[in-house]
């Protein structure tokens, strides 16, 4: 009997940094929208919430920009790596 298990993918610093980064995407962005229903509700004054609307969506903003960034960086580089592999070629000095 065989048995087959996954194997884990390593997590990278920069897939690291990704996905830090896309839980401060989310948490701004909830930020963004609790803090607009508070002003709606009249929990807070309109222009408090408001300002803290902006602040969290800029948050939210960064934190998609730059998991974006280095989760299609890591895509990029298995890709290039899948490419060279199939094609051949020896990988860079600078991907050693």
């Amino acid at each position: 009997m065989t048995l087959a298990i996954a194997s884990r993918k390593t997590l990278t610093r920069t897939r690291l940094i990704g996905f830090i980064a896309m839980g401060f995407c989310a948490v701004g962005y909830v930020g963004f929208a609790l803090a607009l229903g508070a002003g709606k509700m009249e929990y807070l004054p309109m222009t408090q919430a408001a300002i803290i609307a902006a602040v969290a969506a800029v948050v939210g903003e960064v934190g998609l920009w730059v998991g974006a960034g280095c989760l299609g960086l890591t895509l990029f580089k298995k890709r290039k790596a899948l490419f060279d592999k199939v094609m051949g070629r020896k990988p860079a000095a600078s991907d050693v």
